[in-house]
């Protein structure tokens, strides 16, 4: 999204996105005629504010302001002071008005900045979604991303990789919503209240009007530099946040590790460096962006300064004398518009800057990622013949897994148990061999359950934040979530499969999880269970019921299940034990 490959500059292309994901919405119920009638009620009423200001000002020092108005004394009667009440009591119906515009402006304002944070969130969840590197486990036997992956950060487990995602989803996002309601918006919202104040100002003193602009332009060529150094502070502090937020998550995620190596001052040490690093660099940035934006004022001042010096020495000619005070009033009230302008410009640096971070995950979210329906499969044989998988240790694997058996598969810690099972999935790619459901070959087939036969359950047992039941039908299953649930041996949670759980809802213990995915495998009645320790995190009670379910479904449905445990191949018709050399039923 730079300028140096022949692309539109950032803010052009920050533009032109904004323009395309706020369009809908602006158009729904007249959103952008009513945001622009708003503002411009706040700029009208800011500018009657102003001019009132500066009428009373030149009638309490007898002056005359009825170059601006025909309601001098001679319309209005009565003294100057009687005038100049009449005019404060139009500031103060002008200021009612601004203040409705105001807050009717910003409510649209949120929304379409709510609106485009949305709609940019979905947008990068359905890339993240469609990557294949997405499903990475966290465990090393499980497979690692690809190298192009790493580089990339897609990798959701990979050291900084994880937190980038984080911060794709949160922090940029809000930078480039900020950048929509705060920066788009905002200027909108401050040029239509600086417009009618340039034409006060141009009505009531014409020169002095001129000359400030002849003073406000160099200034604003150097503040256009300033910018640009901001933008690139913008983008080292987003890096900053970044290793901060992957520093603090290794430091929580494997706290239980650091204490064993006795190692948690030196961890904390490593993540007060980081903070300190990302509070130097924010601190440069703070220091920049309070000094740009307060450069506007700075500069206003200055330029009604410089104004009335040249007034006062004759140069602007003599007329200009009876136009001085109301020209200052009316140019001191567009400090307020002019530092919102500084500050929506601020706003959409840092949005141009979080949108070059986001820019290569927008355009593979461009594409709408559907969810697949169930597919109904027959009963068939999986055949894997000389297999020779991506990642582990363990050699060619040829055997069967006959319509409703059950096989348990064992093997050494790391040899690539778990990348077998990701391998049948598709989410790893095998060197060499074949994978057969019936004669139909799966080697190639794309993800998802119409083309492959299985419903996995990793060892994570993640949830989504829905309700329980929304959870087991993740898959698009319309099975009984409680009978399900039930027939786990899990009845308490058959009672409540109603209830919200993960993110605001109720927490589930690690028991409750693997439940869960249990219940999401068997409610989605795929032919063959892929089950990656299937009774970790359940207790002895927990774990014969689970066993007793998955028995259950011996002659209805295949079951491959990987275990390090001796309870499950109690129940299992086969034990391959796995190794280099090949399989060996036990």
């Amino acid at each position: 999204m730079g300028t140096n490959d022949g692309r539109k500059s950032p803010e052009k292309s920050l533009l032109g996105y904004y323009v395309h994901a706020s369009a809908s919405v602006l158009r729904r119920g007249r959103m952008l005629l009513g945001f622009l009638l708003a503002s411009s009620m706040h700029g009208l009423g800011h500018a009657v504010l102003a001019a009132a200001g500066a009428g009373c000002a030149t009638l309490l020092v007898g002056g005359d302001f009825s170059r601006f108005s025909a309601a001098s004394s001679r319309h209005l009667g009565g003294s100057g002071a009687t005038t100049a009440a009449t005019f404060a009591l139009a500031g103060l119906a002008a200021v009612v008005v601004k203040v409705l515009g105001n807050t009717v402006a910003s409510v649209i304002q949120a929304q379409v900045g709510g609106e485009v944070g949305a709609s940019l969130r979905e947008t990068l969840l359905r890339a993240l979604l469609a990557e294949r590197s997405v499903a990475q486990a966290r465990h090393s036997d499980h497979g690692a991303a690809t190298e192009e992956a790493a580089d990339e950060g897609s990798a959701p487990h990979g050291g900084g990789a994880w937190a980038r995602n984080v911060a794709r989803l949160t922090s940029f996002v809000g930078d480039v919503e900020a950048g929509a309601s705060v920066g788009v918006l905002g200027s909108v919202k401050a040029c239509l209240q600086l417009l009618p104040l340039a034409v006060l100002v141009f009505v009531v003193a014409p020169r002095l009007a001129a000359a400030s602009v002849v003073v406000l332009l160099p200034f604003g060529v150097l503040l256009g530099r300033a910018r640009r150094r901001v933008r690139r502070s913008l983008s080292r502090e987003s890096e900053r946040r970044t290793q901060l937020l992957a520093g603090a998550d290794e430091a929580v995620r494997h706290a239980d590790l650091w204490r064993t190596y006795g190692a948690g001052r030196r961890i904390r040490d490593r993540v007060r460096v980081l903070g300190h690093s990302l509070t130097r660099q924010s601190t440069r940035v703070a220091a920049l962006t309070a000094a740009l934006s307060g450069g506007n004022e700075v500069l206003g001042a200055a330029a009604v300064l410089l104004v009335v010096l040249a007034a006062r020495a004759g140069w602007l000619g003599a007329e200009v004398e009876g136009t001085v005070l109301p020209f200052v009033v009316t140019f001191l009230l567009a400090y307020r518009p002019v530092r919102d302008l500084g500050d929506a410009r601020l706003a959409t640096l840092r949005a141009s800057a979080a949108l070059d971070e986001l820019g290569p995950w927008m355009v593979r979210g461009e594409a709408e990622v559907a969810d697949e329906a169930l597919r109904a499969w027959p009963r068939a044989t999986l055949t894997l013949q000389a297999l020779e998988l991506a990642r582990g240790t363990l050699g060619p694997l040829s055997f069967q897994v006959k319509a409703g058996e059950i096989v348990a598969l064992v093997a050494p810690t790391g040899s690539g148990k778990s990348t077998l099972l990701r391998t049948l999935l598709g989410l790893e790619a095998p060197r060499a061999g074949e994978v057969l459901y019936g004669k139909a070959s799966l080697r190639d087939a794309p993800l998802g359950p119409r083309e492959r036969p299985f419903a996995w359950v990793p060892q994570d047992a993640p949830i989504v934040a829905d309700t329980l039941e929304g959870n087991v039908r993740l898959g698009g299953a319309t099975a009984d979530v409680p009978a399900v649930l039930t027939a786990l041996g899990a009845a308490s949670l058959a009672e409540v499969s109603s209830t919200s759980v993960g993110a605001g809802g109720r927490v589930l213990s690690g028991g409750e999880r693997q439940w869960v995915a249990l219940a999401r495998a068997l409610a989605s009645e795929q032919p063959i269970l892929l089950l990656d320790e299937p009774t970790s995190g359940l207790d002895a009670v927990a774990q014969e019921q689970v066993l007793a379910a998955i028995a259950l479904l011996r002659g209805r449905r295949a079951v491959l299940l990987v275990t390090h445990r001796q309870e499950p191949l109690r129940i299992a018709d086969r034990v391959l034990h796995l190794g280099e050399a090949g399989e060996k039923a036990a």
